[in-house]
């Protein structure tokens, strides 16, 4: 008999509360430390295409070497930014739910779009996670 393994860790563009028309992205697709993560029109760029999987997880993009950085002190209201990506630093390791939120491993932030609001350019922050906060719902593609 031969196992097959799916794979969970391909890159995927990632949706705020599963609308296919705006997209997770880095701010002017500039890959470098402290870079803005932004609600953006979904246009196929590697700005867009990000490594992530279920449970503990870091969330890559894929044209470069950096993650998904909620700062050195997270809190409510920080605004992510990508940085250059370490192995079990606790800013970058996230944990995806089962009911799809992006969450800050251990800390009960949650990756959040401030206000709900989609318009291009709004800065995703981390804010208390909250059943029910559409805010923080991410569905991947």
């Amino acid at each position: 008999m031969m196992d097959f393994m799916v794979s969970t860790s391909e890159y995927h563009t990632i949706h705020p509360n599963g609308d296919k028309t705006k997209c997770l992205d880095v701010r002017s697709a500039s890959f470098q430390d402290e870079t803005a993560v932004q609600i953006f029109d979904c246009n196929g760029t590697p700005a867009q295409k990000w490594k992530i999987t279920r449970g503990t997880t870091s969330v890559q993009i894929e044209a470069a070497p950096f993650c998904l950085d909620a700062g050195s002190n997270p809190h409510k209201g920080v605004g992510v930014k990508i940085w250059q990506c370490y192995a079990n630093l606790p800013a970058q390791t996230w944990f995806y739910t089962a009911d799809n939120r992006i969450a800050l491993k251990d800390k009960g932030l949650c990756l959040d779009v401030p206000n709900g609001l989609h318009f291009n350019g709004n800065q995703v922050q981390t804010w208390p996670c909250a059943n029910g906060n559409t805010n923080q719902v991410w569905i991947l593609d």
